[in-house]
């Protein structure tokens, strides 16, 4: 150290020391050396400080990667169903859903994100939230599969002119393999196109089918619920269930919107329509293949205008206009009434345990091929006592 050689070079100076006194000298040599000891324990103050920190920051990389780790492994082994779970997940409401999935995730055997969307420019894009990576690795790690939406939001266009053109077909199904392939395949929300898009929106299935089959992906296409052929608008009239059905690998039948956000107030699912439904799909399509979309949500009409809620949203809106909440004999529904403070008349109809028991006793009478929540996020957790009780084998 340089404090060091100053001692040395002072003490070996000829000139200097036969000036000082031996007094001078010593008390000069010791100021040194306390001035040596306070840099040395300085010096040694600052070692232990960098060295503790760096521990310290070991220490908790370390207790976060456990946390992490922890947070990843499967928290229960899978319940053995006789059948088989899919649900939905919708991007306004991610957090939500995901903890649900956490929660539950020993009854379900995939999910589908809404992550994608055709847009008008002809090209697929992620919605806020899509291809969270924290949702794919828990899903990886707990043996879930991953089949995110791609929709056409309600849109016929540009859906219908892509699947009438041969070259913006391919291109289409190009796109769609790059998303494919980042997962266990993709599920189609394409609706509302019209009747004279019929056959080309078949052929393209059948095309796409073949396409992610070569490649090891699985196709699911969520299809408008009917009772009959053709259906009774143009989104089910577009469908031919026979052709999609020989095709594709999760038939997803949307029981549900029997009244929707611009109807009359009513039971959004009722067991009876549900099960004309099933009962036609049983005809056209493969048992194993048909999916029965279930609802978990509800609306709060004010005359013919539905605001979409959750189970847990009806529930406090019950509760904050201390409101009995009854129960429909013929649906077998939940629904309740009340008039808000700028005297508004609401009837709120919506989906809970006892409702969802009812669609589940379709599924297990027809035994068809599974189950697709829509939408996993704020629904009556008791519902999925309900799946144990009713699906648990032994």
């Amino acid at each position: 150290m340089a404090t060091t050689y100053l001692l040395v070079t002072i003490i070996n100076n000829s000139l200097i020391t036969t000036a000082m006194s031996k007094t001078t000298k010593l008390l000069l040599i010791i100021i040194i050396l306390q001035t040596l000891a306070i840099v040395s324990l300085i010096y040694t103050i600052i070692v232990i400080r960098i060295f503790s920190n760096e521990t310290l920051k070991n220490n908790l990389s370390n207790y976060i990667q456990e946390e992490q780790d922890e947070s990843n492994e499967i928290a229960e082994e899978k319940v053995n169903l006789s059948t088989n779970i899919a649900a939905t997940i919708v991007w306004w409401d991610q957090d939500n859903g995901f903890e649900s999935i956490k929660n539950y995730s020993k009854y379900i055997d995939s999910v589908s994100p809404f992550w994608y969307e055709l847009n008008m420019n002809e090209e697929i894009s992620p919605f806020s939230g899509a291809e969270d990576t924290e949702i794919k690795s828990y899903f990886e790690l707990n043996n879930i599969k991953i089949l995110p939406i791609i929709s056409n939001e309600f849109e016929r266009e540009p859906l219908a002119s892509i699947i009438a053109d041969t070259e913006k077909k391919q291109k289409h199904i190009n796109d769609i393999l790059v998303i494919a392939n980042q997962y266990d395949g993709v599920s189609l929300n394409y609706e509302n196109l019209n009747e004279e898009d019929k056959d080309n929106y078949s052929q393209f299935i059948i095309e796409l089918a073949n396409s992610l089959h070569e490649n090891n992906k699985l196709l699911g296409i969520h299809l408008h619920a009917k009772n009959e052929e053709p259906g009774t608008w143009n989104g089910p009239k577009a469908q031919d269930w026979e052709t999609l059905g020989g095709v594709c690998d999760k038939m997803k039948i949307m029981a549900y919107d029997y009244h929707w956000s611009t109807s009359e107030a009513g039971a959004i699912a009722p067991p009876d329509w549900v099960e004309e439904v099933i009962q036609h799909a049983r005809e056209l399509i493969p048992n194993e293949k048909i999916y029965l979309g279930i609802p978990l949500y509800g609306y709060d009409w004010i005359s013919e205008e539905g605001e979409g809620i959750t189970y847990e949203e009806a529930v406090n809106i019950s509760e904050l206009n201390n409101v009995q909440i009854e129960i429909d004999s013929s649906t077998n529904s939940p629904f309740f009434t009340y008039t808000d403070n700028e005297d508004n008349f609401h009837e709120v109809w919506f989906e809970n345990s006892q409702s969802t028991s009812s669609k589940l006793n379709i599924v297990q009478e027809y035994e068809i091929g599974g189950i697709d929540f829509y939408r996993l996020g704020g629904e009556d957790k008791k519902m999925w006592g309900e799946v144990e009780k009713q699906f648990t084998l032994e």
